[in-house]
């Protein structure tokens, strides 16, 4: 009968109260809990329960249908994803797409002798990748059936595995050069040159793998690396340079033709053989869809190794990212392990081993779905929806005739007027307003949007200090951004301005009255991600 049956399913999967307020944690059925089967969510005694803020694991389960009221309670109270413009993460996805999603969350990628069609799909996809971003086809390609590359867990994994591959190729080069055997070379400490514009992956990479960063500042007109002070920054320890094809604070895209010029030069004069890695995180899946910039690829002969974000403007899934090597000799063989024990012989080329497939099978079904003409599109139309919002801010005057804001991104400032979907700008300095940019995201986070405003500072990872961005600015000035996705359509960006337009006269009417109290994060936490 119904009564002993939920008495039984109680047994098995319970959700009770306890002394600590967190349900679950007797081993004894009760009346509550045999009630709080048979009712809706919001009627069982779960609802009036807090959360215990050293939650306790249940000692019994709980009805799946108040499960998932629980996570939803927990999601609803984060901002709207969709009206996120902060984050360069892709938040929209077709019903088929989460179908695809759904296949690959229960395939271990990993495992390439049990689902070798998928480990197939995951070579065509990075095939895919490859030809977009014109790498030569590789003399073992028949061996292999793919391009030197792999799919990795976001693009933080392919900038760590880039930079190992540019180590141990280094390594392997500065060992001969001074007659070093295997052991004394590792005693040598390397150098990676990059912009102070790196996202934090590379941070994992000086700290984790033992590279010093040798950073160079750029100033804030441009956000982009200066070629000649590349060439002032390498020496024989230099395992690479990293150039940035759209770097996260303003979308700007890095010399890259010109860095190769320079390393063609200084690799002929000295004897060196610097390469080029190419952080596309955000610009690898815009950058081939848009007319008029030089090469910046493997068409550029010092190009190495080039990785992205599939995640972001690839339009995958979150926690998927890619990594392209010119060639496996010397390169992403330096990484390359093999694997027999599950069945077979495989060759892994990540960090991480067990994966699910679901972001591959994403981005398959992505680059299918839209093919170029799609990706063409959506990338014009994400320019034009910043353009928007661009003429937007430029547009808003203070009340004595000052532009309110000063728009820091390429099209604002560069003569490479090329770049990410972004909209980078600052308060006008020489406005005189009595509020910065992190009171105007807090303002705006009012009408739910939610904009990212930090200041012009950096974490340095040896020194562990706060140190300036720009050659320039000072660290304390703020800025802020607005990163334009497939899915803030004109219409929204049209909400976006009002919300934006009213913060403004809201914080200008309170004067130096307003102080926004930001929360004190705890250590390790962070206020501004990608």
């Amino acid at each position: 009968d119904l009564p002993r049956w939920c008495a039984n399913q109680c047994r098995q999967s319970q959700a009770m109260a306890s002394p600590s307020g967190y349900p679950g944690s007797s081993p004894e059925a009760s009346p509550q809990a045999v009630q709080d089967n048979l009712t809706p969510y919001y009627a069982s005694s779960l609802a009036r329960h807090a959360r215990d803020s050293d939650m306790p694991m249940p000692e019994h389960g709980t009805n799946p249908r108040h499960c998932l009221k629980m996570v939803e309670d927990y999601h609803l109270l984060d901002f709207s994803e969709r009206l996120n413009t902060s984050s360069y993460v892709n938040v929209v996805f077709e019903p088929e797409e989460e179908e695809v999603a759904m296949k690959g969350l229960k395939v271990n990628l990993a495992d390439q002798t049990v689902y070798p069609e998928s480990f197939r799909l995951h070579n065509d996809t990075l095939n895919m990748i490859a030809k977009l971003w014109h790498c030569p086809k590789p003399d073992d390609f028949d061996a292999y059936g793919c391009y030197a590359g792999a799919g990795t867990v976001g693009s933080t994994e392919a900038c760590l595995l880039a930079g190992l591959a540019l180590k141990f190729r280094w390594r392997k080069w500065y060992a001969s050069k001074h007659g070093m055997d295997a052991n004394q070379v590792r005693g040598v400490y390397p150098n990676l040159v990059i912009s102070t514009m790196f996202q934090a992956a590379w941070e994992k990479l000086f700290k984790y793998m033992d590279i010093e960063p040798r950073f160079v500042k750029p100033s804030y007109k441009t956000f982009t690396i200066d070629p000649k002070k590349v060439a002032e920054n390498v020496d024989d320890k230099t395992i690479g340079v990293v150039c940035i094809m759209g770097n996260h604070y303003g979308g700007q895209y890095d010399p890259v033709w010109d860095v190769d010029t320079v390393l063609d030069q200084l690799n002929k004069e000295k004897g060196f053989q610097v390469g080029i890695h190419v952080d596309a995180a955000s610009g690898g899946f815009i950058a081939p869809f848009q007319e008029g910039l030089p090469a910046w690829d493997f068409r550029l002969n010092n190009v190495l190794s080039i990785s992205a974000s599939g995640h972001k403007f690839g339009n995958s899934c979150c926690g998927t990212g890619w990594v392209v090597w010119r060639q496996r000799k010397d390169l992403s063989d330096q990484v390359a392990i093999n694997v027999s024990y599950l069945g077979g012989s495989a060759d892994s080329y990540t960090l991480n081993f067990s994966r699910p497939a679901q972001g591959i099978y994403v981005q398959f079904y992505k680059l299918l779905r839209l093919g170029r003409a799609g990706y063409t599109q959506q990338v014009a139309n994400q320019m034009a929806v910043s353009q928007f919002i661009r003429e937007g801010l430029m547009a808003m005057k203070t009340a004595g005739g000052k532009p309110v804001f000063e728009i820091l991104d390429a099209v604002g400032k560069s003569d490479q007027k090329l770049c990410l979907p972004v909209v980078t700008a600052m308060l006008n300095p020489d406005a005189g307003l009595p509020y910065d940019d992190i009171d105007l995201q807090h303002v705006i986070a009012q009408g739910h949007w939610y904009v990212s405003g930090y200041r012009m500072s950096m974490h340095d990872p040896l020194t562990e200090e706060s140190v300036p961005l720009f050659t320039d600015q000072p660290g304390e000035q703020a800025m802020f951004r607005v990163v334009v996705k497939n899915n803030l359509t004109m219409r929204m960006a049209q909400h976006l301005l009002t919300e934006i337009k009213t913060a403004v006269e809201f914080l200008t009417e309170h004067g130096s009255g307003f102080k926004h109290r930001k929360p004190v994060l705890k250590k390790g936490a962070s206020r501004h991600a990608c």
